[in-house]
């Protein structure tokens, strides 16, 4: 046999071989999914009509082959998503979340599975497109010059403003300001609303997951409270600790409402006429500025609760009347711009993701809009051009 023969030979055989490769069924993924789905093993089994025996074997590898045409109907996702390796997962312990106390682990690991999704999807933009680096200083960094062992939260808050050159002035889009620093930011899908904001840092890359229904108010303050978990906490388990959750608050509302531009307009005794002014020119809610008001001694504790009573009354406690508009990501915009110019649409995204549409789309409704459909591609949209500010990015050469 000559040369030429035997290396047609071994090609015509590797090529047998890759043709006949299968990918193994990841009972990791399966977990994930029922997991993202929230339900449980007996939830699964009884939609997919066996018992709660046949799920175990599944998720513990026993079964190569489980029926993952219907448990992917059953779960929606596609069945190619229970092949292949392993998605790198959010560790509870790595998350700030406000209220763990009162989760059930079924939410708690659906929001985590969740998140771990949405961090493959990060890992698939910074694959494409380069995007700000990350600008989130230490704690360390932050209280360099303050001689306490323990500097405070307003004062990691005031620090943090002169690093950013943000002045005594109100941070007219904070959702921009965070996403030039480098920080991704999605939403949290409906029914896991409850679970309210949270963040963490994958690597280096800081994360923050928003309930983007709420009031614009609202969710600036959830975007400053957050913040200040990723450049207090980074590497502490804050689970479970109210003190973590109270300092992350001190630290937004300094950030947000800081004494050295709030303290000058307050003249004689506040009003509440006073805080519907005050709460427009800073943009936060009536309630975190009469909190603000409260914390820097200008109200007492009784005026403090008397208002929030009265507050409460008018609707302001779950809305923000007269509120103003949500901020957009600009982000995401252009990361969806530029993916549509390439011949990626949202259903393709996914697709190659491995997930489904719907999971995709949650995460990013209330921060950008999405096209209707997937006929997008090869539209007019051109290149997206953000206002200044904003955040900015390319495609990797």
């Amino acid at each position: 046999m000559t040369t030429t023969t035997m290396t047609m030979a071994m090609n015509r055989k590797s090529m047998l071989d890759v043709s006949s490769y299968k990918p193994e069924f990841n009972p990791d993924k399966l977990r994930l999914a029922r997991e993202r789905r929230g339900l449980t093993k007996e939830g699964l089994a009884e939609l997919c009509g066996v018992s709660r025996r046949a799920v175990s074997d599944w998720e513990s590898g026993r079964v190569e082959a489980p029926p993952v045409e219907k448990i992917g109907q059953v779960l929606d996702f596609p069945a190619a998503f229970f092949f292949g390796d392993s998605i790198d997962e959010v560790a509870e312990s790595a998350v700030s979340f406000r209220a763990l106390s009162s989760m059930s682990v079924r939410q708690a690991n659906r929001v985590l599975a969740h998140a771990s999704l949405m961090r493959t999807f990060s890992s698939w933009i910074d694959v494409r497109y380069a995007t700000p680096a990350v600008d989130l200083p230490s704690i360390e960094e932050l209280t360099a010059s303050i001689t306490n062992l323990e500097p405070s939260p307003v004062e990691a808050a005031e620090s943090m403003r002169a690093m950013w050159g943000l002045g005594a002035r109100p941070i007219k889009d904070l959702l921009a300001l965070l996403e030039s620093k480098g920080v991704r930011v999605f939403g949290l899908p409906g029914h896991d609303r409850e679970v309210d904001a949270f963040s963490f840092w994958h690597e280096d890359l800081p994360l923050i997951f928003l309930n983007t229904t709420k009031s614009a108010e609202r969710l600036r303050f959830d975007l400053a409270h957050e913040l200040g978990h990723l450049c207090m906490h980074r590497d502490i388990n804050t689970n479970r600790n109210r003190q973590f959750e109270l300092d992350a608050n001190s630290f937004a509302s300094a950030f947000l409402m800081p004494t050295a531009g709030l303290l000058p307009q307050l003249v004689g005794r506040p009003t509440l006429e006073n805080v519907m002014r005050l709460k427009k020119y800073w943009l936060v809610s009536a309630t975190a500025m009469v909190r603000r008001l409260n914390q820097l001694g200008r109200l007492s504790d009784w005026q403090y609760r008397s208002w929030m009573v009265s507050l409460s009354e008018k609707g302001f406690r779950s809305n923000e009347p007269d509120g103003i508009q949500p901020e957009q990501s600009s982000l995401l915009k252009q990361i969806l711009g530029l993916a549509r110019e390439d011949g990626w649409s949202v259903d393709r995204i996914a697709k190659d993701l491995g997930f489904s549409r719907q999971d995709l789309t949650e995460a990013l409704m209330g921060l950008t809009v999405l096209p209707v459909t997937s006929s997008t591609r090869g539209s007019s949209a051109g290149t997206i051009e953000p206002p200044p500010g904003k955040p900015t990015l390319y495609r990797v050469k």
